[in-house]
């Protein structure tokens, strides 16, 4: 399913009133919530993340971590269902682990006060929008709340060998993880961030004319990078332009990253698929090269998606080859994306420490070590297939125990203090 996500803004009326008090005498709260103190309830279940959230978001944050489905905040024209209280424990010391932690330890305590949401609303169920065949994966409001879908898959997504119908690699754990909550946590924040300091309006026209604001969620992912967008819902406009950039080039690793810029430095094209030509439509008479693929649309059909390069004018639209029995990749519409990517990266590098102090490259380095295991040396351990190796579900060193197990410990540390 395609990504879609929702982004508001408050505005508040401003009510004057000859009979109210000046400023000085008011006195000022930076909570917006009631601070009336409630004990926690010892006997209910929930103690242990109850406790964790009011000491790990609530006290130090001023965060309200809502794992308990609230109608009045959920989209109600959706059928939603709320989380469970395991797949809770395990978003609420992620989200801590891998956002929270990374944030106050390269922008400090202080600017998380300053700019993190007020709350963050966990739903259970994914939130599908039928008529376009869009699913939302987050949504920001107006710099105060953000929503957060499909929090029951998460364990799924941790301990599952099979998931849909096949099986999960370590890479395809944490980039699901990263799709349905952490890049997605980033892409929001990003929005919150946005608004205090406006990304700079130059960024704004490096794509101009290759926005799409209704036809992004049919675009493929090579078709976008070629045009110089990370992601289809990229080129949906400047604004989530700007914050897809960021989010992505925080959660991705190193050699997804270095994938997505090498399929940018091609221009793409979408044409039919006609099985009888699939052989001289994809790639030359020799096994020198692959230049595209198929790819089946959500309406059923399937089309081939291809690398444009220099083909003969008759009905196979054979590659021609040059002396040396090389594609000769052609540029027609004059963009190169992997330049366009990192011209964009550029400026988001440059607007995170002008006004966050904030260095982007230091804040994606902390993550991707969070996430996956490294050598003595400190370079990154790969499979046999040259992929990342998740960090979370792998035990750590001189342990029986796994990372995740390790971090929800956080939480089942206070059973202790249940009343029996």
């Amino acid at each position: 399913m395609k990504k879609q996500f929702k982004f508001w803004m408050i505005v508040l009326p401003l009510v004057l009133s000859a009979g109210l008090t000046s400023c000085s005498d008011d006195d000022f709260t930076q909570t917006i919530f009631d601070t009336t103190e409630y004990p926690l309830d010892r006997t209910s279940y929930t103690f242990p993340l109850d406790t964790f959230l009011k000491v790990s978001y609530l006290e130090p944050y001023n965060m309200s971590f809502k794992y308990r489905m609230e109608d009045i905040g959920s989209d109600l024209q959706k059928n939603l269902v709320p989380a469970s209280y395991d797949a809770s424990v395990h978003l609420a010391v992620l989200s801590k682990y891998l956002w929270y932690d990374v944030y106050a330890k390269y922008g400090g305590e202080r600017f998380l006060k300053e700019n993190s949401p007020r709350i963050i609303h966990v739903i259970g169920s994914k939130s599908y929008n039928p008529s376009q065949g869009t699913e939302t994966l987050g949504v920001a409001e107006g710099g105060l709340k953000i929503t957060l879908y499909n929090a029951n898959n998460l364990p799924k997504m941790l301990y599952d060998p099979y998931m849909n119908g096949r099986e999960l690699s370590d890479v395809d754990r944490i980039e699901l993880m990263n799709k349905y909550f952490f890049k997605t946590m980033h892409h929001e924040f990003g929005h919150i961030l946005d608004q205090t300091h406006l990304h700079p309006l130059s960024f704004n026209t490096i794509s101009t004319g290759s926005y799409n604001s209704t036809g992004w969620s049919d675009t493929h992912d090579s078709i976008a990078a070629g045009r110089g967008f990370v992601t289809p819902y990229a080129s949906m406009n400047t604004s989530e332009d700007w914050v897809e950039t960021l989010a992505n080039y925080i959660t991705r690793d190193s050699v997804s990253w270095a994938t997505l810029l090498q399929s940018a430095s091609y221009e793409w094209e979408e044409i039919d698929y006609d099985k009888s030509q699939w052989e001289d439509k994809i790639k030359p008479n020799c096994n020198y090269d692959t230049i595209g693929y198929k790819k089946n649309a959500d309406n059923g059909e399937v089309k081939i998606v291809r690398r444009v390069c220099k083909r003969n004018g008759d009905d196979t639209q054979s590659v021609i080859l040059d002396e040396n029995g090389k594609v000769q990749w052609i540029h027609n519409s004059t963009i190169f994306g992997d330049q366009v990517i990192m011209t964009k990266l550029g400026l988001v590098r440059e607007w995170m420490q002008k006004y966050y102090s904030i260095n982007i490259d230091d804040l994606r380095r902390e993550v991707q070590l969070r996430q996956f295991k490294t050598n003595a040396d400190g370079t990154f351990v790969k499979d046999r297939w040259g992929k990342f190796v998740n960090r979370l579900t792998s035990p750590v060193d001189g342990s029986s125990q796994t990372l995740i197990e390790q971090l929800l410990e956080q939480v089942y540390k206070f059973k202790e203090l249940q009343t029996k």
